[in-house]
């Protein structure tokens, strides 16, 4: 006979309370792990219902991130605007190969994040490039977008060198500074937006630092769904503004399209 059903009556009933005390009571927001029902904390709700007005729902057990959600394909998403200033707008989310294996363009605009995809392991941000602001970002480390076998509770904290060139002359310096960054998997939840709904994991960057005149102090969100990718997002809308500029537009972003 198992262990599992040697154990007794009582026993089995202790570990039901247990896991039901921890779906239902405030201290659940410390459960972590596969199968974690985490509560999402009052500051995120706050932003929820601020850059995601009814897109984030109750709170579902928590998965793995799976490599998969790591792994890019060509093609072009639909996501639509729903906070700030630019609401009822629309972004092409455009996704090339790049030069090498492993490498991807993803172009929103007139900015295009160069990507590194560690399969099986994660997935980076290595540069971004902004048309409008005429330069080029770089992250060394590169900054974690996706890494995979986090789960509820997980943090990845880093810090990165930022430097930010002259997109006509590449050797010219214009900023640097660094980035002290937390990544965590905060939980996951019923996501609702005009593809569909999915059970997303919600994924937290905490940024602190400098990187020339602008001092960065900032928190960003997106949700993420197996076999679809991000569904939802509250960030900032310029990259490059943020870092450089202290420009603080945010706003949520919806897949419209799959």
């Amino acid at each position: 006979m198992s262990r599992l059903m040697q154990r007794s009556p009582s026993a089995a009933l202790g570990g039901a309370l247990l896991s039901l005390f921890l779906m239902s009571s405030p201290e659940g927001a410390r459960a972590q792990g596969v199968g974690a029902v985490v509560p999402l904390p009052a500051d995120m709700r706050a932003n929820a219902e601020k850059y995601l007005p009814g897109v984030v729902g109750e709170p579902v057990p928590a998965f793995t991130i799976d490599p998969s959600l790591a792994r890019l394909s060509a093609g072009t998403r639909t996501y639509a605007v729903v906070g700030g200033n630019t609401d009822n707008q629309t972004e092409q989310h455009q996704i090339t190969a790049g030069d090498k294996p492993g490498q991807w363009r993803y172009t929103v605009g007139d900015r295009t994040v160069f990507l590194h995809e560690t399969k099986g392991e994660s997935l980076s941000i290595v540069a971004e490039q902004d048309n409008d602001k005429g330069v080029l970002t770089r992250y060394s480390p590169a900054q974690p977008l996706l890494i995979a076998g986090m789960n509820a509770g997980d943090e990845k904290t880093m810090t990165l060198k930022v430097s930010v060139y002259d997109l006509d002359d590449p050797t010219d310096l214009e900023h640097s500074g660094t980035l002290n960054l937390t990544l965590t998997y905060v939980g996951a939840y019923k996501v609702t937006v005009p593809a569909g709904t999915f059970d997303a994991a919600a994924l937290r960057w905490r940024y602190n630092g400098k990187v020339g005149p602008a001092s960065v102090d900032d928190v960003q969100v997106r949700l993420v769904a197996k076999d679809v990718g991000m569904v939802a997002a509250a960030e900032k809308l310029d990259v490059a503004a943020f870092l450089i500029y202290n420009d603080n537009t945010k706003v949520g972003k919806v897949l419209q399209q799959k």
